[in-house]
């Protein structure tokens, strides 16, 4: 059974209603953000958790991916041992940290259509991280988090789990990224790829990578998109 990778953005906070770069800033969830991961569990999450023969659960540290983790597991399987990765957190906003979208558009509109209008992956916030930094980063992340059960190579006496899925938890940029670094997407490929929507999740399925190192397991793993913004 290949492993079921799903990647779920954070709900609604007051920030994003109000259009403004939130990157590291720690923003929390409003009351609709809870409303929308409670939603997702409804939707589809919680068939897909209950059914996981073995389940990791990793998060941003950042208040508003923590507490979307949290209802959503506490929701659909009751107590599972959540981790906390700053790796997964949202690209560093640099100058953009705080500003309102129409604010960043009208200072740097050259760079705001790159990161936003036309989005290319060795964009990014100005004095900040670029999508593909970022991107490069979560996948790392998340490949140190795959136990070597789950990699065809395993070592003597594991058993490979029918149905085990990693969870992540993380933002809109740095997984939009990651999802397109998977497919390979570059230029208008990824340009054409639809925003990551509040407490939506983009779901692979597929084989970890064996051997080399744990960082790679993700990266050089081989995958099959299954769903987006769902």
């Amino acid at each position: 059974m290949p492993v079921r990778l799903i990647l779920l953005r954070h709900g609604e906070t007051d920030w994003n209603a109000e259009d403004r770069y939130q990157g590291r800033t720690d923003v929390d969830l409003n009351a609709t953000g809870q409303r929308q991961a409670r939603a997702a569990v409804a939707r589809f999450l919680a068939g897909a958790l209950e059914d996981a023969d073995e389940l990791v659960a990793v998060a941003s540290p950042l208040t508003r991916a923590r507490r979307t983790a949290e209802i959503v597991l506490e929701a659909a399987v009751g107590d599972v041992e959540l981790t906390l990765d700053p790796d997964l957190m949202e690209l560093y906003g640099g100058d953009w940290e705080g500003l309102r979208l129409a604010e960043i558009a009208e200072r740097w509109p050259a760079e705001h259509e790159a990161w936003r209008g036309t989005p290319d992956l060795d964009a990014g916030p100005v004095a900040g991280e670029t999508l593909r930094a970022g991107g490069q980063r979560v996948l790392a992340a998340l490949g140190e988090h795959v136990p070597p059960a789950w990699t065809p190579a395993r070592g003597a006496g594991e058993r490979a789990p029918q149905t085990p899925v990693l969870l992540a938890v993380a933002h809109g940029g740095v997984l939009r990224s990651a999802v397109g670094q998977l497919l390979g997407a570059e230029g208008e490929d990824f340009a054409a790829l639809e925003r990551i929507e509040n407490a939506r999740a983009v779901v692979f399925e597929g084989d970890c990578a064996a051997g080399g190192s744990a960082s790679r397991r993700i990266v050089d793993g081989c995958w099959q998109l299954r769903g987006y913004n769902v």
